[in-house]
């Protein structure tokens, strides 16, 4: 844990970087206690406090409002899209224009402030008289690099062009172009797969984390493959081509030290010790019946991951992995023992029954390896619960077990859109203690925190980028089947001759819940949008419990919606008014397009 705390624990660490200012009075007398931009960072200790101010801001309080990662999912067709009775957490409010165009103020924020943060390290960093070495001082440089990279890439692929600031100082500027923005991501990439070291920084390391090299790589190849599919190029803005790209990958895949972990399910928190320990009397069955056993935070197939403590409180909620608490199912009628080991949270994000059926029809039509008959990551990845009628006791509204092992759940009564299925990848988990179900994190690390709330205790990384994605990613870049092949082999597949179908589905079923969806089904679509317009149209049609009631899933066009926003957020309309104008809205966004027909949802 203790590294954890060290580079994401923002409050304690980052002041040099969030206050650093010039100082001069009438007497321009030279300020011998105050960190400025004129003597910090003196050291590389003093570096290292800026870099970890800008990792904090990776992290995020809320996700409905400030990260791409649950708005992707949300919008996507893994997750359902459409609203009835009570408008939440759910997909219309991402893809429909109510009244607010303020929604993703929070994320804009966000990420101009890791840019300026990012921005002032690298201004700041010759102020460092004396390296241990080249290698660490180039390393502060890339992950500088990288990390406004990142920054930039979120920004692009929720609003489009945004203005590019490359600087400390303040101007009223215009949007750039989308080309411009993605020339400037591809620049930092650049800079950074020189300037990272080629290390790998798995469980255990005081590193663990940080950007490597390798991290940079993938992104580069993650940020091609979106770029040119979405706005349909060849090559990346100032000429970053293909085969640059392979080369990149390539290194990456034979050269970084990762690897597929034996079990895809054993990324997964259910799966940890402190839930799972049936000489003790309590576990999740489904981890027992499998043999399955965490690998860990940090573990070797993680090639980036934002990073979470216990170190959190009520007004620093961030360092927690707050997407779990999203994604779990509502509290209403908390029965922690009949749900063990999920654990409750908003409710935010069930699963559409069109993907799970599709996922069944596909897996049907595999070949297996070793006597496999079904993909394993269908029941590792999906929650398949029987639904009790919270009013009629022992009454089942739904039934969609897709294994035996599985705990019952009992519907919220006033929250809406329940199909029988929530995602397993990023959801509360509880442990035994005392005879009584507590947070996970609190057993596995007793002592470390005062703080009892699921809210502010899940400690799972929030995987970026993971090894199986690169493999993944390699295969669809060099159009051959040998990445695609490892993924599918982990997961008792047999081979199959490389396609872009073949890409698309191991893609949409090995990263499935992990924000990558949304994003595949823009760059798939092209300009045009259409095959991401057909998928969203896929989800009508089916039943669903709606506080507590069976009714059917509301029809409604959704990717008419989405081609009248060309995929785009609006730019917070506070952001525009700040700017007298100079900043304009993305198209959809505008009064004439507001959604007005919540009645009938």
């Amino acid at each position: 844990m203790k590294h954890i705390a060290k580079l994401m624990l923002a409050a304690g660490c980052t002041v040099a970087a969030a206050g650093l200012t010039g100082c001069s009075d009438f007497l321009d007398s030279e300020n011998l206690t105050q960190k400025t931009t004129a003597n910090f960072p003196a050291n590389e200790k003093e570096a290292d406090e800026m870099l970890t101010g800008i990792y904090r801001h990776l992290l995020f309080e809320d996700p409905e409002t400030s990260s791409q990662f649950y708005t992707s999912q949300l919008a996507s067709d893994e997750c359902l899209g459409g609203n009835l009775s009570f408008s939440g957490n759910c997909a219309t409010n991402f893809l429909m224009y109510k009244d607010n165009l303020n929604g993703r103020t929070a994320e804009w924020s966000r990420l101009y402030t890791l840019i300026n943060r990012a921005n002032n390290t690298l201004q700041s960093l010759p102020n460092v008289k004396q390296w241990s070495s080249k290698e660490e001082e180039d390393r502060h440089y890339g992950e500088a690099y990288f990390l406004r990279a990142l920054a930039y890439y979120e920004l692009a692929q929720v609003f489009g062009g945004v203005p590019i600031r490359l600087t400390t100082e303040a101007h009223n500027i215009p949007r750039n172009t989308v080309d411009e923005v993605y020339e400037q991501i591809a620049a930092d990439l650049k800079l950074a797969i020189a300037m990272l070291p080629p290390k790998t920084y798995t469980h255990g390391s005081p590193m663990a984390g940080h950007a490597t090299r390798a991290a940079a790589q993938a992104y580069m190849a993650r940020v091609f493959l979106f770029y040119t599919g979405r706005y349909d190029k060849a090559e990346l803005p100032g000429g970053i081509n293909r085969q640059q790209v392979i080369a990149w990958i390539d290194d990456c895949v034979y050269n970084s030290g990762h690897r597929l972990v034996s079990d895809q399910r054993n990324l997964w928190s259910y799966t940890n010790p402190a839930s799972n320990q049936p000489d003790k009397g309590f576990g999740y069955k489904y981890v027992e019946k499998y043999g399955l056993s965490w690998e860990g935070n940090s573990s070797v197939e993680t090639v980036f991951a934002n990073k979470h403590n216990l170190k959190n409180n009520w007004t620093y909620t961030w360092a927690s992995n707050t997407c779990a608490q999203f994604f779990s199912p509502s509290a209403d009628n908390a029965n922690a023992l009949q749900n063990y080991p999920f654990a409750y949270g908003w409710g935010a994000g069930p699963v559409s029954p069109a993907m799970v059926e599709e996922w069944k029809d596909w897996a049907s039509k595999q070949q297996y390896l070793d006597g496999q008959t079904t993909d394993p990551r269908l029941t590792g990845s999906v929650w398949s619960y029987r639904a009790l009628d919270p009013n009629n006791d022992g009454v089942v509204l739904m039934d969609n077990r897709l294994d035996d092992s599985e705990p019952d759940y009992t519907v919220s009564y006033r929250y809406f859109e329940q199909t029988g299925y929530f995602q397993k990848k990023y959801i509360n988990i509880n442990a035994m203690d005392g005879g009584s179900a507590k947070p996970f994190s609190l057993v596995m690390y007793p002592g470390v925190t005062t703080m009892t709330s699921a809210s502010l205790t899940n400690v799972s990384d929030l995987i970026n980028m993971r090894f199986a994605d690169v493999l993944l990613m390699q295969s669809e870049l060099k159009e051959d089947a040998e990445g695609l092949n490892k993924v599918r082999a982990r997961s008792g597949l047999a081979p199959v001759a490389y396609s872009l179908q073949a890409i698309k589905d191991e893609r949409r079923y090995e990263l499935c819940f992990e924000g990558l969806r949304w994003w595949d089904m823009l760059r798939w679509s092209g300009p045009s949008l259409d095959e991401a317009a057909q998928l969203l149209n896929k989800q009508k049609g089916f039943n669903l419990i709606n506080a507590a009631v069976v009714v059917p899933m509301v029809n409604f066009d959704y990717g008419a919606r989405l081609k009248a926003t060309q995929g785009y957020w609006p730019i917070p309309q506070d952001e525009i008014d700040m700017s007298n104008g100079v900043l304009e809205q993305n198209p959809g966004w505008d009064a004439s397009a507001m959604f007005t027909d919540w009645s009938a949802m």
